[in-house]
């Protein structure tokens, strides 16, 4: 005799809605975990430089070669490195250099030198990038670059400047850089942007005595 196929049983009405009911709620708690991992999702890291925004310098005053500044192991980092007042070392994920600190130092320092020189010829170039002929070589050496939580900004830099002519000539750079008014109490990103802007003029006090430097060593004739 053949075989009578076999049928399934059909779910009763009951049966489908309970069914539909729990896949409902199975979404309803999924979309619930995902609008809570968007909740905790980390903030967006506020990103800092060096640079002003300033023009460059004009003119045709001597030509300055950088080097990348050379940096201690505990500044050369992404991020932000600051002293809070009980002395600890404070690192945050979310308040960031947009550029490598050592690179930032040296164009920050090159744009201040190309104004006080009033000269369009100085230029900061990346490690193992071409060199090209300068009249002066500028090295530079970041002992230290301490933003201390509100206090401000103590600088150490060494450099040493290499004419084309000349001798050699080694120097120092020592400056603390107060916070400016009214914003030794603040937090958060305002209080990174105010020591980043301290930062900023402590390295420009820098750069005004590596440009007398430059003043007093004889130059080409059609560098002068």
């Amino acid at each position: 005799m053949p075989t009578m196929p076999t049928r399934r049983p059909i779910a009763a009405p009951s049966t489908l809605s309970a069914f539909a009911a729990g896949r409902r709620g199975a979404l309803a708690i999924l979309g619930t975990a995902l609008l809570l991992a968007a909740c905790g999702t980390t903030p967006k890291a506020s990103l800092y430089t060096l640079d002003d925004g300033r023009p460059g310098g004009q003119g045709n005053g001597p030509s300055v070669l950088l080097l990348s500044a050379s940096l201690p192991e505990l500044l050369d980092r992404p991020q932000l490195v600051l002293r809070g007042p009980d002395q600890r070392i404070l690192l945050s994920e979310q308040q960031r250099w947009a550029e490598p600190l050592r690179s930032g130092i040296a164009r920050s320092i090159a744009a201040d030198l190309g104004r006080l020189l009033a000269s369009s010829r100085v230029a900061a170039l990346p490690n193992g990038a071409p060199h090209f002929d300068a009249d002066f070589r500028l090295t530079l050496h970041v002992q230290r670059l301490e933003a201390q939580v509100g206090r401000g900004v103590d600088l150490d830099l060494l450099w040493t400047l290499q004419p084309r002519q000349g001798k050699e000539l080694l120097g120092r750079s020592q400056v603390h850089e107060p916070l400016a008014a009214g914003n030794e109490t603040m937090t958060g990103d305002g209080g990174a942007a105010a020591l980043v802007a301290a930062q900023r003029r402590a390295l420009s006090q820098a750069a005004a005595e590596i440009a007398a430097a430059i003043r007093s060593q004889p130059l080409p004739a059609a560098a002068q």
